[in-house]
């Protein structure tokens, strides 16, 4: 029998496949720091690399994308919160001929109208009137508070060629959620009345998957592709961004074996070069970190894995300890990923059955999730 957990399985492809829906190509939730965006960066840069080609559009789109950052960091240290309500969230999307960068993060209050009409004088200004107030500031040194439409959103505005996209969402009486949203387009649109109605919807999509996120109370969500690479710079924003603590080296544990799994074991279903396509995110409670990942699996792989999920959950501590043991010292093993072994040692750690679920999505392939949990305490 599966286990079921607090936070339902089915949510994980439900969040998988919107976002693979909504043309995103990488999405990233959670706290930014300084000593983090680098590493974020790299993972974003990974994406990009992937549908662009070097070259002028390119250094357009890391232009936009390190702006953006920089500018939820220097909100989010202000926050000095690690609660779910204070996450920031950065995604890139191609829609068509489009690249759509999209930041989120809190704000104070009191400071949103200012940002507004700072956001709409930008949208006002024509190529030449952003070249010539650029001109201005860099004379006069006048930078608004916080780069909030100084220099880095007037480059933004010039080199995406486009208005930039805001909302702001009411938080509570002090904090307000702010979105921003920069197009970089390769070609010339001609119906600009098609152009806002799919911008708006860009948008929407966004803060509808912020929303999901925040509800679910993931601190942490990576979607994209699963290489080597990208799997040493995720641990190292979740080292970065984690309290030492005995909870805390176990979920960065259970990690290292999860996105291994999605890396190694799962399915190419996209058959891309850049890696396994699947989901890893981390949720917390007042009790516990809940660690979810999901990827492809190939249908003829499916019985086989659920087997030997199920036989590890039938074991208690001795009978795992001697499970583990006995794999380890068996000579005729060659491949790891028919004994369950990282498996075992998740259920080792975490001292809890692992939960999972196999949902198929055609002939050829299902879509397996794998979950389990470790008290804070």
């Amino acid at each position: 029998m599966r286990q079921k957990t607090k936070k339902p399985l089915k949510v994980t492809y439900e969040l998988f496949n919107r976002v693979g829906s909504g043309d995103f190509e990488y999405i990233y939730r959670g706290m930014f720091t300084q000593n983090l965006t680098r590493k974020i960066l790299s993972l974003a840069e990974s994406s990009l690399q992937r549908f662009v080609d070097k070259g002028s559009l390119q250094n357009r789109i890391y232009f936009i994308m390190v702006e953006g950052l920089q500018n939820v960091t220097r909100h989010q240290e202000d926050a000095g919160d690690m609660s779910n309500d204070h996450a920031g969230i950065f995604a890139i999307q191609k829609t068509g001929d489009r690249y759509l960068i999209t930041t989120g993060n809190t704000i104070v209050n009191s400071k949103v109208e200012s940002l507004k009409e700072r956001l709409e004088k930008v949208n006002n200004l024509d190529r030449d009137e952003l070249k010539k107030l650029h001109r201005e500031i860099l004379s006069t040194g006048e930078l608004s508070e916080k780069g909030g439409a100084g220099l880095g959103l007037i480059e933004m505005a010039r080199r995406s060629g486009n208005r930039l996209s805001f909302d702001f969402e009411y938080i509570d009486l002090y904090w307000s959620y702010f979105y921003l949203q920069t197009e970089i387009p390769s070609r010339s649109y001609e119906n600009s009345a098609v152009e806002e109605l799919e911008e708006s919807k860009s948008m929407r999509d966004i803060k509808n998957l912020n929303r999901m996120l925040s509800k679910r109370d993931i601190l942490l969500n990576f979607n994209g592709n699963f290489n080597q690479n990208n799997i040493l710079s995720l641990l190292s924003i979740i080292k970065g961004q984690m309290s030492v603590s005995r909870a805390a080296k176990k979920v960065y544990y259970i990690m290292v074996e999860m996105l291994q799994n999605i890396s190694k074991h799962g399915s190419n279903y996209q058959e891309t070069s850049e890696g396994n396509s699947g989901i890893f995110y981390l949720g917390q409670t007042d009790e516990e970190f809940i660690l979810t990942s999901g990827n492809y699996i190939a249908n003829k792989d499916v019985k086989g894995l659920e087997e030997r999920l199920e036989i590890i959950n039938a074991l208690d501590n001795n009978e795992l300890n001697e499970y583990f043991n006995k794999i380890l010292l068996d000579q005729n093993v060659i491949d790891p990923k028919k004994t369950g072994l990282g498996f075992v040692d998740m259920r080792l750690k975490c001292n809890r059955k692992v939960a999972y679920d196999f949902k198929k999505v055609n002939d050829e392939y299902s879509f397996f999730t794998l979950q389990t949990s470790i008290q804070t305490k």
